[in-house]
């Protein structure tokens, strides 16, 4: 799923300076214990879109996974009139709660003994999970529809489930809607026949294991647009009549083939599902990654007038959800204590796009404002590890550290192991999991695996340990020796020594541990580059240097997790501000002399932008008398 900037400040109460991830109550979660395992459900389902219900029944395939078991508790909530049997005539009790159904079997279950337990139900007016919509006396010509909207609880407000990732089944939907009405569900449409009373029933088919979160469907009146299949795989794009039209839906969604295909030779891996439908809806608030049939706020498509600003936009989101249909839907994660596994690959993956499709500078510019987002979150609202099993709710973790966070550490990883390590891994990876359900552990082996490296440090530092370095960096010149200095301390460390039982009381951070880049511009203009072992919070560089430095840079590579302080002084700056080799060296010259306040600062900048944009902008820069 990609949330909005809005969405990830304000999902959770803000506060007004920094304070804890979580607030009192917060437990630890874990997996749902799996001795009786669903592995298919059977769902026939009837809407009744102006009442806002529907009814139906789900059967339901479990595998013992231990002998002895008698038990299996499905998440449903305000579910009404449920009735529950064993199809094939078995003794069952149920208890409904209002939350979840319990069915306890009088017989027990054998190891690897198959049953199937059959719930009858409907819902009215459902909370969550199921969004109906139609006309009304404000909006009469409003469309009718429904369609579901699961992450990262809420399929259980209409599926009687075990709503947790852990849990994946193949599928069967058998949706029964007016004749006028497309009906859309994931996999493969095995059929569609009328009922002779103005009614048609569909029947889908998901033969890939989908756990809840994934799981879609929607029916309504709706506009459709077929793109070029890609390699006989449909692709198709939907929208509310009266809302959407062909063209804008071809002008939003027109790159997807594109995308696949770049995606597709980026992963290595053949791309996983047979179809890929997009529809777009009102009130979505986002977009979300369900498989092989993608959900739209329909905010993304764009008239004419609109493409010129949204379009960039809308593709970047169309790569974020397509890179789940292996990272989160091919490969599941199994709890989500490892959401970073889908998400941060996801936001990574946007910017591996900007990397072969715009270069470098796109590539990281991009990279340097996810460090940002995510330093503003962790500096205004708090701080937690990436991967953390304690949090108050599963939604609690979408947020800018599971998405920028996590995509700059992968990026870290990525520079550290080389990318003729850190490809083929990842495309091993894909290919050993599809199907199947993950944890960091096992992502992490493959790199093991992979680059005949130890792992484990890097991952306890940068993905089950919260906070990163806050560096301040001086840079000295002694003409006489032919030195250059540099005295590097990471701020994030309190500067009086902690002893070890006060540091574990009071939460101080300790220094991390990691290689650096320095890198400096000689006058010949050559670059010159060491690298230098940080791991404690004060270290002093000292490099042989006859001349003064035109540049100097730390970690121009953009190679670690990090946030830096440094002024070189104005000469030094105002040469990187329009010479730097990056956009992000150029930034950073651009951020440090607007601080000095200085006006010819000030004017370099501007026209160091002009220069770089193309834009004539002499007549609007600001006096400074």
């Amino acid at each position: 799923m990609l949330l909005s900037d809005f969405d990830l400040v304000h999902g959770r109460a803000c506060a007004g300076e920094r304070g804890d991830f979580t607030i009192p109550g917060a437990e630890s979660h874990y997996p749902p214990d799996l001795g009786l395992e669903p592995k298919h459900l059977d769902l026939t389902l009837s809407f009744d879109i102006p009442a806002r219900s529907a009814e139906g029944v789900v059967v339901t395939r479990v595998v013992a996974n231990r002998p002895g078991e008698r038990k299996l508790v499905l998440d449903a909530c305000d579910l009404l009139d449920v009735e529950v049997k064993d199809p094939a005539g078995r003794a069952l009790s149920a208890q409904v709660d209002g939350r979840r159904i319990t069915v306890l079997w009088e017989e027990p279950f054998a190891r690897g003994e198959t049953r199937e337990v059959r719930i009858a139900y409907r819902v009215d007016h459902p909370r969550s999970g199921l969004v109906f919509s139609g006309p009304d006396a404000e909006y009469p010509d409003r469309a009718s529809w429904v369609a579901t909207d699961h992450e990262t609880e809420r399929a259980r407000y209409w599926l009687p489930c075990v709503d947790q990732p852990a849990v994946r089944t193949t599928l069967s939907f058998h949706l029964t809607a007016p004749e006028e009405m497309v009906i859309l569900a994931g996999g493969v449409l095995e059929s569609e026949e009328r009922n002779g009373d103005g009614t048609k029933t569909a029947h889908w088919r998901l033969d890939f294991p989908c756990p809840s979160y994934l799981l879609c469907l929607t029916v309504g009146e709706f506009v459709r647009v077929d793109d070029e299949p890609f390699e006989g795989r449909p692709i198709a794009y939907f929208g509310a009549k009266g809302r959407v039209t062909p063209e804008n839906l071809r002008r939003s969604f027109g790159r997807t083939p594109e995308i696949m295909g770049w995606l597709q030779e980026k992963m290595g891996n053949p791309f996983p599902f047979p179809k890929y439908y997009q529809f777009a809806l009102p009130a979505f608030g986002g977009a979300m990654e369900n498989i092989s049939l993608v959900s739209w706020d329909d905010f993304f498509v764009a008239d004419e007038i609109l493409a010129k600003d949204l379009v960039r936009f809308t593709d970047i989101v169309n790569v974020h959800e397509m890179a789940h249909s292996y990272f989160g839907d091919a490969v599941v994660i199994r709890d989500f204590a490892h959401a970073w596994l889908k998400e941060s690959w996801a936001t990574y993956t946007e910017a591996l796009w900007y990397e072969d499709k715009e270069g470098d500078d796109a590539f990281r510019y991009d990279l340097l404002q996810c460090a940002r987002r995510y330093m503003k979150e962790a500096d205004t609202r708090y701080q937690r590890p990436i991967v953390t099993r304690v949090y108050n709710s599963s939604w609690d973790m979408y947020d800018r550290h599971l998405y920028p966070g996590g995509a700059i550490r992968l990026h870290m990883l990525r520079r550290e192991l080389g990318d003729e390590v850190f490809w083929p891994a990842v495309h091993d990876y894909l290919r050993r999991y599809s199907g199947r359900t993950v944890e960091t552990g096992d992502f992490r082996r493959v790199m093991e695996e992979h680059s005949g490296r130890s792992l484990v440090r890097f991952f306890e530092q940068w993905f089950y340990r919260k906070g990163f370095p806050d560096l301040k960096v001086t840079f000295a010149h002694d003409p006489e020796k032919g030195e250059g200095t540099f005295t590097l301390v990471q701020k994030q460390v309190p500067e009086e020594k902690l002893s070890p039982k006060k540091k574990d009381e009071t939460g101080a951070p300790g220094p991390f541990a990691f290689d650096l880049v320095i890198a400096w511009e000689r006058p010949d203009e050559t670059w010159e580059r060491r690298t230098v072992a940080v791991s404690e919070r004060n270290h002093v560089f000292v490099f042989p240097m006859a001349a003064p430095p035109l540049q100097v840079r730390i970690d121009p590579d953009g190679s670690v997790v990090h946030r830096l302080e440094m002024n070189p002084g104005d000469k030094m700056l105002l040469r990187a501000v329009r010479r730097a080799p990056d956009v992000v060296g150029r930034i950073l010259a651009a951020e440090e002399l607007v601080k000095t306040g200085k006006r010819q600062n000030l004017l370099a900048v501007a026209e160091a932008w002009a220069e770089a944009t193309g834009l004539d902008v002499e007549d609007d820069l600001p006096e400074f008398d």
